[in-house]
């Protein structure tokens, strides 16, 4: 029996939400002369055409011009409000997508200078957010944005409803047409020359091939027979297509020759370089995991079976296990319509074997009790043999295949009923090495989101891995660095890290706005050894992995969420060549790692070894979600589930994973060193500090219970966008008043928002939650050491803390008020949004915390 149970938040009334801020510097623009001089050229063919009374199809001929049915890219500095709504005011126009994208300052463009004693003028240090709109015109659409472009350079008022319009010729950086080097970017040219070198001269190169996915149908058909028309011309073979509506997504994929190849890495005017259909040629999805280490020759006793007759909440999308397993089996619900099974190579199945372990029994070397609960294991990847990585099908598009297979799971297909109803929990531990994310949302986070809010499903999504050497540049070479101090060492490691961000960004799906991200923590239950010529890279207290993808996600959204043990990871270092020192990473194996079961070739079925990196982080914060969620369930332990609609199981399981996280001494230290430093930095700084720690790394086992003086308060609920708030009123512990004493309130929000993938916000539901004057009414400020106040809003997990040791008088009958609240984004919300909340009040070991909340919140002692 837990001797400190979790205790419900109060319930709340309805209040109104607090009045919001605005910011942002404004941008300085052209005047409307200055604009006609820019941008006239670009719409002159266009007035030769209709003004001449010419076929409009015949600016199709031109390949780089604008046309019918071609996708224009608006590049506007700054933001137009609803650009959506304004393509909408002329009919044939349809908008495509938005990206945001930077712009250095020039001699048109710039962020008017506001700073104090340096106005007027403009900012030259500072570049200017903007925005990239597509959107495609038919012949209609081209005369109507012709017609008003002729109003807006002869100085003349907006018609009536079409004043965004003028704000977007205000706004115009440039507009031109997406051609092939959009269509075919350079990491699609790297991936085809690398096929084309590996294959030789007769190659076949697969490649996926993103279409532009039109407004209606009839366009979306016409779209097809376009592609199909530019393959067939192409020689190329169509092997797999799939079309998801909700997300806009219509893909190919593409067997293309040798030849083709070839012109599409020149990017030559041929076929599917100049498709007006084709959004984007990729390389098909795939993984990459860490490099497997040796298993280990002795085995630890397995564990007792999973409670009979309970269904299973959590599921492991991933490769084909070895299900027999002592660790593995009866414990494992296994769904494998494609046949992986078949496949698989009995002693390369290493990552669905280790994923699968340590979800039910966690790293082994802890001894921790297994799951009471079966897994649900659908495998996505199988294992070909002979020394080869596990991979997906070569024939299937991947995204298709992990949409189908939640389908079957939540709904049921043409085969039967749904496989697990039940499943709230999705571990994906597999990053597109082909696709990090660059900025742009991509089809696998505009899935998992989709599918998180229309099931309710909370996906823990690994951050991703990168193998590359760090090349750390503070030291001259070899004995420079062996004779730093080691913490120098990490100081100059956390330097090299920030200084390599963009090349070490998170792998698709990472970015998905509703999961959560994991990252790898240096840490594990291996007992410490010494290795020659290896070393950690941090000197006291754990980090980050150095492997470990870093973020930030879509519009700077804090990710990795969390990070949870990836293995103690080593490092070799080793000269290079262009000065300073590499870092290389050190295979797990006796000296570090997470333990489990592992695949044998001689059919050992106790076979145990160890993993690392991001994937089995991932598995232990899917293992920690499951743990909640039956500490939440325990009637020992307030049973607070009890008679909850499952549909916010997702959420409150959400809210307590992040709930414990915090950045801690390593936080501390780089608030107090990273640059910029000074007045008004904090934002910057912290942003860059979150792409490397995220919210930190959580203490699960303070989410599940209480103590004598820690109060943790778990809630749930559904607002709607509006003025409307739930008022939530958190009682006081009496001993707190009007004495100097630490304490601490941690306050974490999770949603899933549904999104709107044609408009510029993308998430169309924003929630917080606000305390009322914490410093005055708790004696209590924000916490420097975690993400800034503006970073913490912007995605579907609201977390912070506040700490601080002011003697205050309470107020409002010994009680805090928190209100939740949701903002629209992305266009009208004609939904409720379901949330789950977590508030934690704790203090010094003297306080009686815990009995003052009970018996504020009115909740006998049980006997």
């Amino acid at each position: 029996m837990t001797e400190y149970p979790l205790l419900p938040v109060p319930n709340p009334r309805r209040d109104k939400r607090p009045k919001g801020g605005s910011g942002g510097g404004k941008v300085q623009t052209p005047s409307r002369a200055k604009q006609r001089d820019r941008l006239g050229p670009t719409f002159q063919r266009l007035r030769d055409v209709f003004d001449g009374d010419g076929d409009p199809l015949s600016l199709r001929e031109d390949p780089l011009g604008i046309a019918p049915e071609r996708a224009l890219v608006f590049e506007v500095a700054g933001s137009i409000g609803d650009f959506s709504a304004a393509v909408a005011r002329i009919g044939g126009l349809d908008f495509l997508a938005d990206e945001e994208m930077i712009f250095e300052p020039d001699e048109n463009f710039g962020v008017i200078e506001s700073r104090k004693g340096r106005e007027p003028g403009i900012r030259d240090d500072k570049p200017i957010a903007g925005r990239l709109y597509m959107a495609m015109p038919d012949t209609q659409a081209l005369r109507h944005l012709l017609s008003l472009w002729r109003r807006y350079e002869a100085g003349e008022a907006a018609p009536r409803g079409f004043a965004p319009w003028f704000e977007v010729f205000k706004h115009l950086h440039t507009l031109r047409v997406w051609g092939p080097a959009d269509r075919i970017p350079s990491e699609t040219i790297q991936y085809l020359e690398e096929e084309l070198a590996a294959q030789g001269a007769n190659a076949i190169v697969r490649v996926e091939v993103e279409l532009w996915f039109a407004g209606t149908a009839a366009r979306r058909a016409a779209a097809q027979a376009g592609f199909a028309r530019a393959v067939a011309a192409a020689e190329g073979v169509v092997v797999d297509r799939a079309e998801i509506g909700e997300i806009g997504y219509m893909a190919r994929l593409v067997d293309l020759p040798a030849e083709e190849v070839q012109r599409l890495i020149a990017r030559e005017e041929v076929s599917l370089a100049v498709c007006d259909d084709v959004m984007m040629v990729r390389p098909q999805s795939t993984v990459e995991f860490p490099v497997a280490a040796d298993p280990l020759d002795e085995a630890l006793p397995a564990p007792h079976g999973p409670e009979a007759g309970l269904p299973p909440v959590a599921a492991l999308f991933d490769a084909m296990p070895v299900q027999n397993h002592a660790l593995l089996a009866g414990r494992l619900v296994l769904d494998d319509p494609d046949d992986f099974e078949a496949m698989s190579a009995v002693a390369e199945r290493k990552h669905g074997t280790e994923m699968a372990s340590l979800i039910l029994h966690g790293d082994r070397n802890l001894g921790e009790e297994p799951l009471s609960r079966p897994i649900y294991l659908r495998p996505v990847l199988y294992a070909p043999g002979g020394g080869r990585s596990e991979q997906p099908l070569r024939n299937r598009l991947l995204l298709d295949l992990i949409y189908q297979a939640v389908l079957r799971m939540k709904t049921g297909d043409a085969e039967g009923e749904a496989t697990a109803p039940g499943v709230f929990i999705v571990n994906l531990s597999l990053g597109d090495r082909n696709r990090p994310f660059a900025g742009p949302m991509s089809p696998w986070g505009r899935l998992l989101d989709y599918l998180a809010d229309r099931f309710g499903i909370l996906f823990l999504v690994s951050a991703g891995n990168v193998s590359e050497p760090l090349a750390v540049r503070d030291f001259a070479g070899l004995i420079d660095f062996e004779n730093a101090s080691v913490e120098d060492r990490e100081a100059a490691i956390l330097r090299a890290l920030a200084e390599q961000q963009a090349v070490r960004t998170l792998l698709s799906p990472a970015e998905s706005l509703n999961s959560v991200t994991v990252g790898a923590w240096h840490e594990d239950g291996a007992p410490p050894m010494n290795g020659a010529a290896v070393f950690s890279p941090f000197a006291d207290g754990p980090g980050p992995n150095i492997s470990s993808a870093l973020g930030l996600g879509h519009r700077k959204v804090v990710k990795p969420d969390i990070f949870m043990p990836g293995g103690r990871e080593l490092v070799r270092v080793a000269a290079n060549g262009t000065g300073g020192v590499s870092l290389r990473l050190v295979p797990p194996g006796r000296l570090y790692g997470l333990r489990c079961a592992m695949p044998d070739g001689g059919g050992d079925l106790t076979r145990e070894g160890f993993s690392s990196g991001t994937s089995a982080a991932t598995a232990l914060a899917t293992r920690a979600a499951h743990r909640i969620f039956d500490a939440l369930s325990d009637p020992d332990n307030g049973n607070l589930l009890e008679g909850v609609d499952p549909a916010f199981y997702g959420v409150i399981v959400k809210a307590m994973l992040v709930h414990r996280a915090q950045w801690g001494s390593l936080g501390g230290l780089l608030d107090q060193t990273w640059q910029p430093q000074g007045k008004g930095s904090h934002v910057v700084r912290r942003d860059g500090i979150a792409r490397l720690l995220g919210y930190g790394r959580p203490a699960v086992h303070e989410s599940m219970e209480c103590a004598a003086n820690r109060a943790t308060m778990i809630g749930f609920g559904e607002i709607p966008a509006g003025e409307q708030a739930a008022l939530y009123r958190i009682p006081l512990p009496q001993s707190l008043e009007r004495v100097r004493e630490p304490r601490a309130l941690t306050v974490s929000l999770a949603w899933f928002s549904p999104v709107n993938i044609r408009h510029q916000a993308y998430r169309r539901a924003k929630l917080e939650v606000a305390p009322d004057s914490p410093d005055t009414k708790f004696g209590v400020a924000r916490v420097a050491g975690q993400p800034s106040d503006k970073s913490a809003p912007r995605g579907s997990l609201f977390h912070v803390r506040y700490a601080g040791e002011r003697a205050v008088a309470f107020v409002d009958g010994n009680t805090l008020a928190l209100r939740v609240f949701c903002r629209e984004q992305g266009g009208a919300l004609d939904q409720s949004i379901r949330y789950g909340l977590a508030v934690t009040i704790e203090a010094g070991a003297a306080i009686q915390v815990y009995e003052e909340v009970r018996q504020g919140l009115g909740i006998r002692p049980r006997p």
